[in-house]
């Protein structure tokens, strides 16, 4: 069973209520991305600004808090994507939101989903191969690089080291630090097809 913990994308921007909307359009104008959830102090899940909640022309000092929609459609890591599809069908969205405990952990698009199936239709029509490895198939351990890949063109790449592996057999999740940024805590992640690992030289 396909799981959204392994389609989601994991670098996701995130802004607070007391926002203002015209840096939040430009970073969703400049990063390509078509939604951001809007997490508390605390970084608990409090709503989320798609691009259509911006089609309007508000003004740029006006509060997120406005705009913002608060009956967010969230699933867990664990849940399936054939799950995850139905809801955002059944709800008219493009995104929902992965969350564990109110706390923002990916975003799963329409488009992921679609990128998916594409992937399964070519490989039905590949002879088969033991070669790939799949996401849920990563295998880490404490000291190792989780990579995640941009997701559009001009992106860099994103690099955390795993302090802890809570999964079986090295398996995720992991509990990571990003590096390169000023957020020093801890994170619970699970690999999406966007990640690798890097092994630590040993």
């Amino acid at each position: 069973m396909d799981t959204v913990a392994q389609i989601m994308s994991t670098d996701v921007h995130t802004a607070q209520a007391s926002a203002v909307i015209g840096p939040l359009r430009e970073l969703m104008l400049r990063e390509h991305i078509g939604c951001v959830p809007i997490v508390d102090d605390d970084g608990a899940l409090r709503g989320i600004v798609t691009a259509q909640d911006l089609v309007e022309e508000w003004s740029p000092m006006m509060g997120v808090a406005t705009v913002m929609s608060t009956n967010v459609v969230t699933v867990p890591p664990h849940r399936s994507v054939v799950e995850a599809a139905r809801l955002m069908v059944a709800a008219r969205l493009h995104h929902v939101v992965v969350t564990e405990r109110d706390v923002v952990l990916g975003v799963v698009s329409s488009f992921d989903v679609m990128t998916m199936l594409a992937g399964r239709v070519e490989q039905a029509e590949r002879p088969p191969t033991h070669d790939a490895a799949a996401p849920h198939g990563l295998r880490a351990a404490v000291g190792d690089l989780v990579v995640v890949r941009g997701g559009h063109i001009g992106d860099h790449d994103r690099r955390a080291v795993i302090e802890e592996v809570r999964g079986e057999d090295g398996g995720p999740p992991f509990v990571v630090r990003w590096l390169g940024g000023s957020d020093e805590r801890r994170h619970l992640y699970f690999p999406g097809h966007d990640a690798s690992i890097e092994h630590a030289t040993r």
